[in-house]
């Protein structure tokens, strides 16, 4: 119980942090959805039971929304490059 409200809590911290492009389509134990930030390509979101959660890049790498993964920033299709 304990690891389940401590999720609950960085979840909504990290939403607060942030905007993901697009909406979280309700949850699915079969399907998981990931959306770019719309202000940094360094990160995306990762949709979660509780919401959005803002996950980093590694560092030097671009989200790359054509992959759905971190990608060199020549490779990443992203909304902003810093």
């Amino acid at each position: 119980m304990q690891f389940s409200t401590i999720a609950v809590v960085l979840a909504c911290a990290s939403s607060a942090l942030g905007a993901a492009v697009g909406v979280c389509p309700p949850w699915r134990d079969d399907a998981h959805t990931l959306l770019p930030d719309a202000e940094d390509c360094t990160v995306f979101w990762k949709c979660n039971p509780w919401g959005p959660v803002k996950i980093e890049c590694p560092k030097g790498l671009y989200y790359a929304t054509q992959h759905n993964w971190c990608d060199f920033k020549e490779n990443a299709i992203c909304y902003k490059k810093n």
